[in-house]
Order: C-alpha cells, then structure tokens, then sequence
C-alpha cells in the first residue's frame, strides 16, 4: 500500500513539473513572441528606461528576458514552485497568484455544486434506467439525457439567460452577487450569492448529468449479468440487498474514477459558462487574458486547471484502494486471477463481501 502511494505521488509531482515546464515554453512560443510584444508596448507608452522595462517584463513573465533560456526555464520552475505565477499585463499593480486566489472560490462554488447535483441526479435517473431498462420509462429517459449530453453548455446558458433575464427577467444576468449588499458573512449577502449562482449552476447541470446516467446505466446492466449477481440470486438473497451490495456497489467503481476526470471538464467547461454570465471565476478571467494577450494569466489560468485535474485524479487513486483493495496488491490480483474457481465457494463481489 505504501509502494502504490509513493509511486501515485510521484507520478503526480513528474506531471505537475511537465505541465509547468510546457506553460514556460509555450509563453515563449506564442504567435507574435508575448515578451517582445509587450516590451513594444512599453516603449510606445515612453517614460521608461531600457533597464526598467526589462524589470517590468521581468516581473510580468518571472523570467529576465536577455538571460540565458535555461536560466530563464529555472527561474521560472523555482517561482511556480514558490507561488509566484508573474503578474498581470492588464493589472501589473497585483499578481497572478492574487487574481486567481480571488477568482477561485466562485468557480469552485459552482463547479463543486453543480457536481454534486449533477452526479447525485444522474446516478439516480441512471440506476431506475437500468433497472426498468425494458419500460418506456428507461427508452424515453434514454433518449432526453443523450439528448442533453450532446447540447454544449454555453447554449444552454445562452437559452437561459434570453428567457429567464430578458424575457421573464427572473434572475439577474450576471454578477457573482448585487451591487446593493454588503460582502461578509451576513444573510442578505449569502442570499444575493446564491441567487446569482442559480443559472451559471443550472446550465452546467442541465448538460451533465446525463451523462452520469447514461455512465451508470451501462455499468448496472453489466454488472447485472455478472456471475457473482447471478451466485447471488440463486442463494436465495433478497432483491434489496442484491441491489445494495452487489449492483449498486460494484456500478459506482467506474463511476468515482469519472468523477476526478469530470472535476477537470467542468473547470473547462465553466469558461463559457462563467463568461456568458459575467460570472468572476477562472474561466472569466482565462477569457478576459485571451482577449487582452495577457499571457501570465492566462498560463497561471491554466496551470491551475491542469493541477486540479492531477489532484483530483490523485486523491481518486488514493481512495480507489479502499473501495477495491486489490487495486494496491498487484500479488492478490494475480492470485485472484491464477486462483481456480472452486464450485463449494461463495462467490464474493469485487473488493466487498457476503455480509
């Protein structure tokens, strides 16, 4: 087990050091050379020496641009490794790392609950689907979730904002909160929240879930003919318990591993999304930097995006073990595998047991 951890972190760490290290040589490879372009502009504006435009570049890219490249790659891995992502071209007053420090608990909000729903939702349409998977009930549900996993989230979010902002004028059209309140921890503040999330997280909902419940019905049919489901049919076992702890158990392996990979999509998907509602999370600002050739930003927009999706996916092998914990014994899954199948023995679900 501590074998499978270390060899999990590592893996983790060598992934985050390749990202970071494309991150510096695409900003250096970006049509039209970033750099040079700013330091273009900063000689149109006038008022600065040659050495304090080098410093302002220097501080925007955390490179020295007339340094070597290796020691320009260096210095650039040792300040992302300490934090220090540059600074904004738009802003050069603050830093990457503080934009995105407040920009990040509002995509995390809606990211995290339009997961939550989203997941909880499919997963639910997805076992009935399955398990009345001859009804009309499961043929129509089948149809509407696909039909709904293959429309992209920002036309979603563009429907919504035309009828509910627009049309009917429900909902504000964008906005993390309203301008009449007080920010703190107080109840017209959290309201006014939680108002201005509703669309950004409905959109998102909408367009994913049905593709939990698409996921979860393929894993419950087959999980359904499995022969440990059918051992356990014909011990006599209930129904109920056949459902919990052989079907429904063994469906969710495959669906936790889609979980991490999902966190990743919809901090992508979140752009489009945070952008069309003016919402101020990562995806707004990763939109604003293209636009602006903010290049910092956009690369520190980025490299968080990337990193999230490797923790994600890091903290899913370190809990996978737990649901199966043949995952981190390679030798009881050869045993497993070599093992003959004896007739007189119960036949066990993976990583659970008869009780």
């Amino acid at each position: 087990m501590v074998s499978y951890i270390l060899k999990r972190l590592a893996m983790s760490l060598l992934i985050i050091y390749i990202v970071i290290s494309l991150s510096f040589f695409m900003i250096r490879l970006m049509p039209g050379s970033p750099m040079a372009a700013l330091e273009a502009q900063l000689r149109m504006q006038g008022g600065l020496s040659e050495v304090e435009i080098q410093q302002r570049i220097s501080a925007v890219y955390s490179v020295t641009p007339d340094a070597p490249v290796w020691e320009q790659y260096v210095r650039y891995v040792w300040g992302a490794v300490r934090g220090d992502l540059g600074r904004p071209i738009t802003n050069p007053g603050t830093t990457v790392v503080a934009v995105i420090a407040e920009a990040l608990p509002w995509t995390i909000m809606v990211v995290a609950v339009s997961l939550i729903i989203s997941f909880v939702i499919g997963i639910a349409v997805g076992a009935m689907m399955a398990a009345f998977q001859s009804s009309r009930f499961s043929q129509s549900m089948t149809f509407v979730v696909s039909f709904l996993s293959a429309i992209p989230s920002y036309l979603v979010a563009i429907a919504l904002l035309y009828v509910l902002t627009s049309v009917y004028q429900v909902f504000p059209s964008g906005g993390a909160y309203g301008i009449d309140v007080t920010p703190g921890f107080n109840g017209p503040y959290l309201i006014s929240v939680l108002y201005h999330a509703i669309l950004p997280i409905a959109a998102s909902v909408i367009t994913s879930f049905g593709g939990w419940a698409l996921g979860m019905k393929g894993s419950a049919v087959s999980v359904l003919g499995a022969e440990y489901v059918r051992a356990a049919e014909s011990r006599g076992l209930s129904d109920r318990r056949i459902t919990q702890s052989y079907v429904g158990r063994n469906s969710m392996l495959p669906m936790v591993t889609q979980l991490a990979l999902s966190v990743g999509f919809m901090f992508g998907g979140s752009v489009f999304i945070e952008t069309y509602f003016q919402y101020p999370g990562i995806g707004f600002y990763m939109i604003q930097s293209v636009g602006q050739r903010d290049y910092s930003l956009m690369m520190g927009c980025f490299v968080l995006i990337t990193v999230s999706v490797i923790i994600t996916n890091l903290l899913v092998d370190l809990l996978y073990p737990l649901v199966d914990p043949r995952i981190a014994n390679p030798a009881a899954r050869a045993r497993a595998a070599d093992k003959p199948a004896d007739p007189d023995q119960e036949v066990l679900p993976a990583g659970g047991s008869m009780a």
